[in-house]
């Protein structure tokens, strides 16, 4: 046999049991018997064909709902069910309530909303943060609207430094929610802005819902730049507000979010740092002076024992030179002076020099063939008197053989002659070779030349380096090329050595 219950157990019972399985329902039906009562509280009947539930709407909601209603007006209301014990009696405790038309919409909403949650467009890790100091800021609106205006003044106010571009477009129709999406999709990463501001004012949720458009939350959430959606009021929420990276309360609140930072606080921010700038300067200026006097006094202690070996370096350096300078100026004198002698004796000389002999022994030679050729044709003619022609014709033959013979006899002791002056020439150039300048300092000895020349004497370049408020620069001729410098005052190396040594 079953327990017997008391009626207030019953019904506390029953109480436990709907609001357990009956909270956060939406019934949609309309308003009877609507009485606003003076504390606050609207209570009424909502009524199909078929049955009536009464609903209560408690002053703290009732301020809440933006949306006016009176009895046959056809609205969905959300709220959970509740008992009332002492008599038994249920009720709707309503949260929210809309106009049917805007109820549809609501269901809608959510089965979005889900949606896009489940697919992770909600999700805190992929969100962006928002620049501190952005430069360009593009705003996505009605180019007429108020919400534009409050938005364009409060970026003003709060930073004029920034840049503002507005894409003007329809925030509530039917072209709305296209609009909106193809300027979202428009901004690249290339576009050159740094915060998308997606604004309009508020509305009812019919007037909001272009921003309630699936392809428009896809196209906000690929996009390449941090988004902030401020768009209604404090209690109207769209799906733009879930997927935008941050999501603002109203237009103003999403421009004031868009600038972290304001102009006074950037110019306090820095005004400090460049005291703290100004005092690291200071401190380090301070260290910097310390150590200098340190160290210059640790130089002039060590200086009196770095000069005696300075004195010496430079006493081995200038003999070293000078021993150099002399053996330079005997090897150049004994090349001037191969030089002279291998012109003197070169073929061309020898040549030039004999070409008048020559020609003059040319002439005498062809005077003596000339002369033996016509004692020959004499000789021949008398012969030829007495003479059959086949001898005269075999004399002719020999002496034209013999003429032939001193000929080549001739050019050959010529040509000899020529062979001998090359011989003679070669051996002169390898001479020369050898003490060439060159070979000089291919063997370990080195040329210094400035920009005014070959630099012989130390006092030279002393004197030069002296004259001079810049360092010098220098060619180091060496065997194997030519190695250009700077030379410096002689105090300088010594300061140089001395911040090398000591790390300054």
């Amino acid at each position: 046999m079953s327990a017997i219950l008391s009626v207030t157990s019953l019904n506390a019972m029953a109480k436990q049991i709907l609001e357990a399985n009956l909270s956060g329902v939406m019934v949609q039906g309309e308003v009877r018997s609507l009485t606003r009562a003076a504390s606050g509280h609207v209570y009424f009947s909502l009524k199909d064909q078929q049955a009536e539930v009464r609903c209560a709407l408690f002053r703290g909601q009732a301020m809440r709902v933006k949306t006016a209603f009176a009895n046959g007006d056809a609205v969905v209301v959300r709220g959970s069910v509740s008992l009332y014990a002492p008599r038994g009696d249920y009720q709707l405790i309503v949260t929210g309530v809309e106009l049917a038309g805007d109820g549809q919409l609501a269901v809608l909403f959510e089965a979005l909303k889900k949606k896009l949650f489940a697919e992770g467009l909600f999700d805190s890790a992929r969100k962006r943060a928002i620049p501190r100091l952005p430069r360009r800021i593009v705003v996505i609106s009605s180019a007429v609207g108020a919400a534009l205006q409050d938005v364009v003044s409060t970026l003003i106010r709060r930073l004029p430094l920034v840049e503002i571009n507005l894409i003007p477009v329809a925030v509530q129709g039917e072209t709305a929610a296209a609009e909106l999406t193809h300027a979202v999709r428009g901004i690249t990463s290339d576009s050159g802005f740094d915060v998308v501001l997606l604004v309009r004012g508020g509305g009812s949720m019919s007037d909001l819902w272009a921003f309630n458009d699936e392809a428009l939350a896809r196209a906000i959430a690929a996009c390449p730049i941090p988004v902030i959606s401020g768009v209604g009021h404090e209690i109207d929420f769209t799906i733009g507000d879930f997927v935008a990276d941050v999501r603002a309360a109203t237009p103003t609140a999403a421009a004031e979010l868009a600038t972290p930072i304001t102009l006074r606080e950037l110019q306090a921010a820095l005004i400090l740092r460049h005291q703290q700038l100004t005092r690291l300067i200071e401190a380090r200026l301070n260290e910097a002076g310390q150590r200098l006097d340190s160290n210059l006094n640790r130089f002039y202690q060590q200086r009196q024992r770095w000069l005696p070996q300075l004195n010496h370096q430079m006493m081995l350096s200038l003999r070293l030179q000078r021993a150099i300078r002399a053996r330079w100026q005997e090897r150049l004198g004994r090349v001037q002076a191969l030089t002279h002698r291998l012109q003197q004796r070169s073929p061309v000389h020898w040549v030039r020099q004999n070409h008048s002999r020559l020609e003059q022994m040319r002439w005498r030679l062809q005077q003596a063939i000339d002369r033996q050729m016509a004692a020959q044709r004499q000789d021949w003619l008398r012969l030829a008197a007495g003479l059959r022609p086949s001898i005269v014709r075999r004399q002719i033959e020999q002496r034209q053989q013999e003429t032939e013979r001193l000929t080549a006899r001739l050019h050959e002791i010529g040509r000899q002659g020529l062979v001998r002056q090359q011989q003679r020439l070669e051996q002169a150039f390898g001479v020369l070779t050898a003490l060439s300048p060159q070979r000089v300092l291919e063997r370990g000895y080195s040329l210094v030349e400035a920009e005014s020349g070959v630099i012989w004497r130390a006092a030279a370049l002393r004197s030069a380096l002296a004259e001079s408020d810049r360092p010098l620069p220098l060619r180091l001729h060496f065997g194997d090329g030519v190695v250009p410098i700077e030379a410096r005052s002689a105090k300088e190396p010594l300061i140089e050595s001395f911040v090398a040594e000591t790390g300054f």
